[in-house]
């Protein structure tokens, strides 16, 4: 697995890059302090999983975000976050994050992350350190096989329009799946029903 690492601070990179290879076997890590140096790792590597610090949350940082799942939708993104807070954590899944973690977590629990994420699984944090949101499997299976694969697509980070398009149905009817998803899974919106879902067989 090779990892890239986006932080303004060149030690916490290093660090990082360091704990990570002791825990985690055959990995490669790469780093870059300048968020426009992104492209360069990502054409000459096949990166898996990118951890990018997300201190800044500006609308250019949700943007770089999207604008790398649009070009390589195999990454899996996780913002690091000082403190997390529930707009943050929205925010970044709305744009394309897999899993929100804490810089002052344990390096286990950030192996784990990355584990979970590297999977498909979206990883969001509680106050202990990170949930790894694996489903109610139950419920999930209840849905039409229609209705998964607008939970599947919701997921994927894909708006109505986008679920529209590529399924090939109305937006009436997105909206009318999306009304059943919720409320079959007891969740009351689209981030709560995105984290039930499972990683693909």
């Amino acid at each position: 697995m090779n990892i890239l690492i986006v932080d303004p601070l060149p030690f916490f990179i290093q660090g990082m890059a360091s704990g990570l290879k002791n825990i985690m076997q055959d990995i490669e890590v790469k780093g870059v302090i300048h968020p426009e140096d992104i492209w360069e790792v990502l054409e000459e590597m096949h990166i898996s999983v990118i951890l990018i610090d997300g201190g800044s949350e500006n609308s250019s940082q949700l943007t770089l975000l999207d604008d790398i799942a649009a070009r390589y939708p195999h990454i899996r993104i996780i913002v690091m976050l000082m403190k997390v807070r529930k707009d943050s954590l929205r925010r970044f899944l709305e744009h394309h994050a897999i899993a929100v973690v804490s810089k002052e977590a344990s390096l286990e629990t950030i192996f784990q992350v990355i584990k979970t994420a590297s999977c498909g699984m979206i990883c969001i944090p509680n106050p202990e350190g990170v949930t790894e949101m694996e489903g109610e499997q139950e419920s999930v299976m209840k849905l039409s096989d229609r209705q998964r694969e607008v939970l599947k697509l919701i997921a994927a980070g894909e708006s109505n329009k986008q679920i529209s398009r590529l399924l090939n149905i109305s937006a009436g009817t997105v909206k009318s799946h999306l009304e059943s998803i919720y409320r079959r899974l007891n969740v009351r919106n689209r981030t709560q029903a995105a984290m039930m879902m499972s990683p693909d067989e």
